[in-house]
C-alpha cells in the first residue's frame, strides 16, 4: 500500500511521535511499515510517558483528547487525519498499473481513499459493471470495516447521505448519540458541515438508495445549504425530477460549458426533454455563445417550468434578448421574472435597471435598482446588494445627480469593508464625486483612504484610478501642467482607464491651449460617447449635438456645460439653474463661469460667485473662474481699494476712501469714481455697488486671511498648517501693495504672528515639526526672544549642544542690540 504524497511530506521531517488516524481504511500497514523502518515503537494504547519514539494507533477520538490532556509535552505530536492519507489521481493510476480508464472510474468515487485500493486492484481486467463497489469481492474487502453489530443497522442508514448532518441524522431517525459513537470510533470522517462515510463503503452499504427517502434527506440537505450533496444523493437515488429542478434552480451560465454538459449528460434521454432539461441546455447554448438557439430553449422551456422556477428561465431569457437587442422582449422578461422576489427578483430588477439606462430611461431604473437593493438587502446578499448600489451610484453620477450618488457609494463602503480592493475604488469614485461638487477636503480625504489600503493590501489595479482624480483636483485648482504630468503616467491596461484617462487629458490639453495634442487624446476616448462628444464641442465642434443628446439622455452635468460653452441668453439662464439645483461648484470655477455673472441679478444668485482673495503671499483675485494679480489690476490704487473693501467686510465712506487713497487728488472723488470704473472693466462685471454715499461690494468674499482668523480662533492646527504652508517660509503680507495698505498690512501681520505662534505651541515639543515652526516664527519676527529661547530649549532637548550654542548667540546679539545687555 503506497503512501499518499501529503502524508509522504509530513512523514518527511522523521517525527518522533506521531497519531494515526483514527479514521477507517487510511492503510495502517503502509504507516507501521514507516514506523519499523524508522524506529518508532507502535502501539494501540496510549503511549507511556517515558517512551520518546512512537506511533500510536488510538482506537477513539476521545483517547487523543484525554492523552493530550493529561501529557502535556513541549514537543507536539504529529497528528495524522484521513485526509492526510488519501492517494493523488496519479499515485491512485500508478497503484493500478497505469489503466487509466479503469483508475478514473475507480478514483471518481473511491477519492483515494486507500481501503478502496486493493478492491479496485482485484476488479481490473475483470470486467466489473460500472457499478463496482457492488460486485461481491467489494463484501470480502468492505465488511471487516463496519462497525460493530449494535451501531451496523444506523451505519447503513446514514449511508444514504454523502453528507452526515444532525438535521440529516433526525429525517433518518438516528440518535445524536449513535452518529456520535460512529465518529467517535473514525466510522465516520469529519468533513466541512458535518461527517461523511468513505464513498466506496457508502455506496456499498446503500447501492441503490429509496427515492423517497433520498428526497426527504435532500430537502434537508438543500435547506441546510448543502445543495451539491442534496444533487449528488438524488442523482444517486434516480430521482430524476427532483434532481432536474433543483439542478436547474442551482447553476448558471456561469457555471461554464463543462460542468452543463457533465449535468445534462448524466440524464436518462426521457428525462433530457423536460422543460427542466430545456432550461438547462439553454444555459449550455447561452455559455457557448449560441444565443439564438439559447432563446429558443428556454422559450420551449417556460410553458412547462414549474412557479419556482419560471423566473429564473425569464430572467435568462430577457438577459439574452437585450444582448439580441430585443429590448421590449427582454423588459417584458424582466417585469415578469423580478415579480418573484427574492434572489431571482433582485437579478431580474438589476438586469431591467442595466437595460433601461441604456435606453436612457434614467428615472425607471432608478426605481428598478431600489427594488434590487430592496430584493438582496431581505435575502442578506451583501455582495450583489453592494453591486447594485454601486450601480445606482454610477447611474446618478452619471445624469449629474451627484449629491445624490454619495448615499449609495457610501452605503457600498459600509457593506464592502472586508474587500480591500472593492472598498478603495468605491474611495476613489466618491473621491471623484466630491471633486466635481467642489468638496476638495473630503475628495482628499477618500483618496488618502484608498492609498491607505492600496498601501497595506499591495492593491493592483487603483493607483491609475486615483491619478486621475488627482489630475482632476489639479485641473480645478487651476495647475493644469500638474495634471498633464498626473495624466501622462502609465495608465495600465484597463481600457476603461485609458479612455478615462485619455478624456480627461484632452481637457487639460485644450486648457493650456494644445490643440492638436488635445485632438489626438480625444481620439483615444470616443468610446466614451456623450462625454466625449462634449470635450470634441469644447474644442471647437457644435455644442447643438451635445445639448440634444446631453437632454436625450438626461445628462445634466454635460447638459450645463454645453450650455455655458455656447453661451446664449436663454443657455446661460438653464446652466445656472442647473448648477444651483445640482452644486455644481467647478463649473462655477471654469474659465467660462465669467459668462453667468451677468445673470446674477439678485444676492442669492451672487453668492455663488465668491470674489475670493489670497493676502498672505503675492496678490491673487479669483471671481468667476479667472484669476487677476497684482500687475493685472489698471492701477495699483484700484487694487487697493478692492482689497480694502473686501477685507473691511462692510461697506466704506466714499469721502473717506478717496481721500485714504487719493489725497492729493484735485478731485479725490472722481479718482475713486475712475477705480471703479476701471475695476468694472477689469472684471466685467459691476463689482461695487454705491448707495447713500457709501461703495459696498456687490458680491461675497473669501480670503485666506479670513480663514486664518478662523482658524486662530478654533485653535485648529491642521488648518493653520495648511494657510501657514502655502509658499516655502512664513507668507509675507500684501508685498505688492504694501504701501498702500498699510492698516490691512499691520492687522493682518500681527494676526500672522498669533497664527504661527499658536501653531508652533500645538507641535510635540520634540517633533521637527516644532522646530521648523519656531524658526518659520523666527523667520516673521527676528526680533521674537521667546521663540529663539524656546528653539535653543529644543536642541539642548535634542542633545544638539552646537546649534543650541549658534542659536543662544544669535539671542545675545540681539538682546545687545536692543539695549538689553547680554540677558538672556
Amino acid at each position: 500500500m503506497p503512501l499518499s504524497a501529503r502524508l509522504q511530506a509530513l512523514l518527511a521531517s522523521s517525527p518522533a511521535r506521531v497519531i494515526a488516524p483514527v479514521d477507517i481504511g487510511t492503510g495502517p500497514e503502509a504507516l507501521q511499515a514507516w514506523a519499523e523502518e524508522h524506529g518508532r515503537t507502535v502501539t494501540c494504547g496510549p503511549p507511556p510517558a517515558e517512551l520518546e519514539r512512537w506511533l500510536w494507533f488510538p482506537r477513539k477520538r476521545g483517547e487523543v483528547v484525554a492523552w493530550a490532556e493529561t501529557n502535556p509535552t513541549a514537543e507536539s505530536p504529529l497528528v495524522l487525519t484521513g485526509a492526510d492519507t488519501l492517494l493523488d489521481a496519479e499515485a491512485w493510476r500508478a497503484a493500478l498499473g497505469g489503466n487509466g480508464r479503469w483508475a478514473a472510474k475507480t478514483y471518481a468515487l473511491a477519492r483515494g481513499w486507500p481501503a478502496a485500493l486493493p478492491l479496485a486492484r482485484g476488479l481490473t481486467g475483470r470486467g466489473a459493471a460500472e457499478e463496482w463497489y457492488r460486485h461481491p469481492l467489494a463484501a470480502v474487502a468492505l465488511t471487516p470495516l463496519l462497525p460493530p453489530e449494535a451501531l451496523r443497522s444506523a451505519y447503513r442508514a446514514l449511508a444514504l447521505s454523502p453528507l452526515v448532518t444532525p438535521g440529516v441524522a433526525s429525517v433518518l431517525e438516528i440518535t445524536p448519540e449513535t452518529v456520535e459513537a460512529l465518529a467517535e470510533g473514525g466510522w465516520l470522517w469529519p468533513v466541512p458541515g458535518g461527517w461523511e462515510i468513505p464513498g466506496v463503503l457508502r455506496r456499498h452499504l446503500c447501492p441503490l438508495p429509496d427515492p423517497a427517502q433520498a428526497g426527504r434527506v435532500a430537502d434537508e440537505l438543500h435547506r441546510g445549504g448543502h445543495t451539491l450533496a442534496a444533487l449528488t444523493l438524488l442523482r444517486e437515488a434516480g430521482a430524476w425530477k427532483a434532481h432536474l429542478t433543483l439542478l436547474a434552480g442551482h447553476l448558471r451560465a456561469t457555471a461554464g460549458t463543462d460542468l452543463l454538459r457533465a449535468s445534462l449528460r448524466v440524464l436518462p434521454p426521457y428525462w433530457r426533454e423536460r422543460p427542466e432539461a430545456l432550461y438547462l441546455a439553454g444555459l449550455l447554448a447561452r455559455a457557448s455563445g449560441d444565443l439564438p438557439r439559447a432563446e429558443d430553449l428556454y422559450t420551449r422551456a417556460l410553458p412547462g417550468l414549474p412557479p419556482t422556477l419560471a423566473p429564473l428561465a425569464a430572467n435568462a431569457r430577457g438577459v439574452v434578448r437585450a444582448m439580441r437587442g430585443n429590448a421590449s422582449g427582454a423588459l417584458a422578461d424582466f417585469e415578469a421574472a423580478s415579480c418573484a422576489g427574492g434572489l431571482t427578483g433582485g437579478e431580474a430588477a438589476h438586469n431591467r435597471a442595466t437595460l433601461l439606462v441604456q435606453l436612457g430611461r434614467h428615472a425607471e431604473a432608478e426605481r428598478s435598482l431600489d427594488d434590487a437593493i430592496a430584493a438582496f438587502r431581505e435575502a442578506g446578499d451583501l455582495r450583489r446588494e453592494a453591486r447594485s448600489l454601486e450601480t445606482l451610484g454610477a447611474l446618478q453620477f452619471g445624469r449629474g445627480l451627484l449629491a445624490e450618488a454619495l448615499t449609495p457609494y457610501e452605503h457600498v463602503l459600509r457593506l464592502q469593508a472586508e474587500q480591500p480592493q472593492e472598498t478603495a475604488l468605491t474611495h476613489v469614485n466618491l473621491a471623484e464625486v466630491h471633486a466635481l461638487l467642489g468638496d476638495v477636503g473630503a475628495a482628499r480625504g477618500h483618496l488618502e483612504q484608498a492609498r491607505d489600503l492600496i498601501s497595506r493590501f499591495g492593491l493592483a489595479g487603483v493607483e491609475g484610478w486615483m491619478g486621475r482624480v488627482q489630475a482632476l483636483l489639479a485641473l480645478h485648482a487651476g495647475l493644469p501642467a500638474v495634471a498633464r504630468d498626473l495624466l501622462t503616467a502609465e495608465a495600465g491596461g484597463d481600457p476603461a482607464l485609458q479612455a478615462e484617462t485619455a478624456l480627461l487629458l484632452a481637457r487639460t490639453q485644450r486648457e493650456l491651449g494644445e490643440a492638436e495634442a488635445a485632438s489626438e487624446a480625444l481620439a483615444q476616448a470616443r468610446s466614451l460617447g456623450l462625454r466625449a462628444d462634449l470635450e470634441a464641442a469644447l474644442q471647437g465642434g457644435d455644442p447643438g449635438e451635445v445639448i440634444a443628446a446631453a437632454r436625450e439622455e438626461d445628462a445634466r452635468l454635460e447638459l450645463a456645460t454645453a450650455l455655458l460653452h455656447r453661451g446664449t441668453p436663454g443657455d446661460l439662464e438653464e446652466a445656472l439653474s442647473l448648477i444651483r439645483t445640482h452644486g455644481y461648484r467647478t463649473l462655477l470655477e471654469s474659465p467660462a463661469a465669467h459668462r453667468l455673472v451677468e445673470h446674477a441679478g439678485d444676492e442669492a444668485t451672487r453668492t455663488l460667485f465668491p470674489l475670493t482673495l489670497r493676502v498672505l503671499g503675492p496678490l491673487r483675485v479669483t471671481h468667476a473662474g479667472r484669476t487677476w494679480r497684482s500687475e493685472n489690476f489698471p492701477t495699483r490704487k484700484s487694487a487697493a481699494l478692492l482689497v480694502a473693501l473686501a477685507l473691511s467686510g462692510r461697506s466704506q465712506p466714499r469721502e473717506g476712501l478717496a481721500e485714504r487713497f487719493w489725497p492729493g487728488a484735485k478731485n479725490p472723488l472722481a479718482s475713486l469714481q475712475t477705480a471703479v470704473y476701471h475695476l468694472r472693466t477689469t472684471f466685467g462685471v459691476n463689482l461695487i455697488s454705491s448707495a447713500r454715499g457709501r461703495l459696498t461690494l456687490t458680491f461675497p468674499v473669501q480670503s485666506d486671511l479670513g480663514r486664518l482668523q478662523d482658524a486662530l480662533s478654533s485653535r485648529d492646527p491642521d488648518q493653520l498648517a495648511t494657510l501657514l504652508r502655502q509658499d516655502a517660509g512664513p507668507p509675507a503680507v500684501l508685498p505688492d501693495l504694501s504701501s498702500e495698505l498699510h492698516e490691512e498690512r499691520e492687522f493682518a501681520e500681527r494676526l500672522l504672528h498669533d497664527a504661527l505662534q499658536v501653531y508652533a505651541d500645538a507641535q510635540p515639543g520634540g517633533s521637527l515639526e516644532r522646530r521648523d515652526a519656531l524658526r518659520q516664527l523666527i523667520a516673521a519676527d527676528p526680533l521674537n526672544i521667546t521663540a529663539r529661547s524656546d528653539l535653543v530649549e529644543w536642541h539642548l532637548a535634542q542633545g544638539d549642544a552646537e546649534s543650541a550654542g549658534q542659536e543662544r548667540a544669535r539671542m545675545e546679539d540681539i538682546l545687545r542690540e536692543l539695549g538689553e545687555g547680554g540677558r538672556g
